[in-house]
This record gives C-alpha cells, structure tokens and sequence, in this order.
C-alpha cells in the first residue's frame, strides 16, 4: 500500500514527494501504522521499486494485509498522478470503516477507482461494489491489460470476473477499461459483441495516460466514434465453426438442443440461419446466440401454425424456464442494469425483418414463415451468407456494418 498513518494520526502518502531520508527518521521516531487494523508496518523504499508500506510478520488478521504486485504498485501511481493533474482533491488509498473497503484512490466526482489486476470471486466483487453504491457512490473499475487476451484485431477472450466490471456505452454495447502501467496507456474495449462464453468482438482504443482524461470512464471513445463494428464475414466464418463443432458439446445445454432438434427431424449443426445472429442485449447470456436463438425458434416459433399470434410475453416465459432449469446461463453485470428480456425483444423484432414474423401490436406477432431448416452444410452456409447479405443491404441489424 502506498499510505500510512504515524502514531500521532498523521497521514503519510508516499506519493506526495517525500525523500528516503525523510521517511526513515518519521518511522524511526513515530512508526508507521496500517490504516484498518493499526498494526505496525514498514517503509519499502528500495532502488528498482515502488516504495511502499507492508505489515510486519505476525499480522493475520487485515483485510489490508494482502501483498500488491509491483505492476499493480506501479499501475496505481500512475493513475493516481494521472488523476491529480485532473483534480485537485484526489484521495490516494482512502479507507471507508463503516464498510471496510479502500479504494485505490477516490476523486471528487464520488467515484472510487479500483485498478485491479488479480481476479477476486464474484461473491467479493457484489459486496465491494455494493458497499460503495450504498454509501451513494459510483465505483470504476480498471483492469490490468495483462488480464486482455488479444486474438486478433477484433476478437478478444475475456474472463468472467473481467464481465463483472463492464459498463453500458453506445450503441448500448458494454465495454471495459484497462490500463498498462509498463507502456502507461488505457485501453477502452468497446462495442462488446459476444461470441462465445469467452470470446467477444469489439474495437479497442489506445490513449497515451498522459493524454487520458478520467471523463471517459463515463463517456468511453465509442460513444464518438462511428466505425465499422467488425468485418461481417468474421460472424459468417463463426456460424460455420458453431456448425461444425456444435455437435462435440455434451453439456446439458447442448444435450437437449440437440434432443429438439432431433424431434424436428433435423440435427444441431442444420440450426437454421435465422439463429445465430447477434441482437442488442445477447451479452446478458453467456452461451452463443446460435444457442438460445434455436432455443426459442424450436420452444416457440416452429411449433406455431402460420398466421398463429405469439406475444412477447410466451416467448419471454420458454427463455425464463430455460434459465430457471440451469439450460440457459445469465451473466452477472452488476453495473450494467438490463435483462436477458431484452435480448428476447430484439430477436423476435429481427425476426419481424426476415419475414419469419410480423408485428400485430406491442410486443404481438404473427408467425407468416417457418424457419428453413437446411438438409446439407453446403446449404447451410450459403443460407448463412445469403440472410448476412439481405441484413446489411437493408439495414436490419444496427451490430452488422461495413459490405459483404
């Protein structure tokens, strides 16, 4: 940690440009104390590294007591000066007793910022984060880069715990920061479009810290930027994939899609084009939208006679059943308020657009097409490439740009 207090309740920030001398004698003569537990500690003032305080051997019993990496050391300083350039009244390590947490620092907007580099379970991440927003504050969350996986320049493997931090920007995407003190660049991860339960698309911005303004913790670069969210035919080499590999899966999920697929004559790799298209809201579930999109075309559409009403409301409740019986999987994004309801809504009005449905009032709809369910791969494919082309010539779906 980067603050202590002398015996006399003073507070030292090592941040605050004292000298190596300077913090021996104030340790010789009042001793440094930890913040929450007021066990004594020890000034780290070494040649290569971060000075710091750590807890003397013998303390067991801190929530404080836990070691820092000098990447996240490092990271912290970096940003909290960063901050300070920015604010005036920044708080490095403020400690809040009544709910036992310490920010990394605070500044004025009443935000706490956490720079975190470790994953900590879900469990500690709920508590930590409602500990702040019950005392009316905003908490931000900023990872370490070395937590980004980068596949290519537009997919990226994330973890769950890194899901936890997500905040909404436009077009109503989530998006992640992170930050690398060893290069000193945030990096924005916007327009998140799931793929998988790990692996996501989206564009990444890189700022120079120096030139990094902590607004855009609220208002992250896509918010300005119009580009092209990723080249269309990516999402049509991974239908092809999910078509190829969808009938290794044996979890349960996969077990009894299959099962519905087979009691429609057909098999899980023939899913049928109309599945597997991304809609505002699929990041609330974690399995591909391939997945619960043939989920609610085999529950809920297919079985329908044509000209037969569906409402919102039946489709939302064979998706509700589906997650209640653990088929389907929500995920957990506490920063971000929407539900998987959401991501049912905009399926069944994309559904409207290929003709498969009609609107006939709010959230009513008439069945006037059945799905195709293709007989070969060959098929399949082109019937992928084929709705793709009639989505982006017409402007069916805001998450397809760019041209075939």
């Amino acid at each position: 940690m980067l603050v202590a207090y002398l015996d006399n309740g003073t507070r030292v920030n090592l941040l605050t440009g004292y000298t190596k001398d300077e913090l021996r004698e104030m340790q010789r003569k009042n001793g440094f104390y930890c913040p929450e537990c007021r066990s004594r500690m020890q000034i780290k003032a070494g040649t290569m590294k971060v000075w710091h305080f750590s807890h003397l051997p013998g303390i067991s019993d801190c929530s404080l007591l836990k070691g820092e990496s000098m990447y996240h050391l490092l990271g912290k300083k970096l940003l909290y000066e960063q901050a300070s350039r920015q604010y005036s009244d920044v708080l490095l390590e403020p400690f809040f007793p009544d709910i036992s947490q310490r920010p990394d620092f605070f500044i004025p907007t009443n935000s706490p910022i956490e720079f975190q580099c470790s994953t900590m379970s879900p469990s500690l991440f709920m508590k930590r984060t409602k500990g702040y927003i019950g005392k009316g504050m905003s908490p931000k969350w900023i990872l370490g880069k070395k937590r980004l996986k980068i596949l290519s320049p537009f997919m990226f493997q994330l973890s769950s715990f890194d899901w936890l931090t997500a905040k909404l920007s436009s077009p109503q995407l989530p998006s992640l920061t992170y930050f690398c003190p060893e290069e000193a660049k945030v990096l924005h991860l916007t327009s998140i479009i799931p793929v998988t339960s790990t692996r996501v698309y989206g564009t990444l911005f890189q700022t120079p810290l120096e030139e990094y303004s902590f607004q855009e913790l609220q208002t992250p670069p896509s918010e300005k930027n119009t580009n092209s969210l990723f080249p269309v035919t990516s999402w049509l080499y991974m239908k092809k994939q999910w078509r190829l590999y969808a009938f290794k899966q044996n979890h349960p999920t996969f077990y009894y899609l299959k099962k519905l697929f087979l009691q429609n004559g057909s098999a899980i790799a023939y899913f049928p084009s109309e599945a597997g298209m991304p809609v505002l809201g699929s990041y609330t579930l974690t399995e591909p939208s391939y997945v619960w999109q043939s989920y609610l075309l085999l529950l809920s559409i297919i079985p329908l006679k044509m000209g037969e009403p569906i409402s919102f409301s039946r489709a939302y409740k064979s998706m509700q059943w589906l997650v209640e019986k653990k088929l389907l999987t929500t995920r957990q994004l506490p920063l971000i308020e929407t539900h998987y309801s959401h991501a049912v809504l905009n399926y069944l009005d994309l559904l409207c657009a290929y003709g498969v449905l009609k609107p006939a009032g709010k959230h009513q709809f008439i069945k006037i097409r059945q799905p195709v369910f293709p007989s070969t791969m060959d098929k399949a494919l082109k019937n992928d490439f084929h709705i793709m082309q009639f989505s982006v010539k017409h402007g069916l779906n805001p998450l397809f740009s760019g041209k075939m």
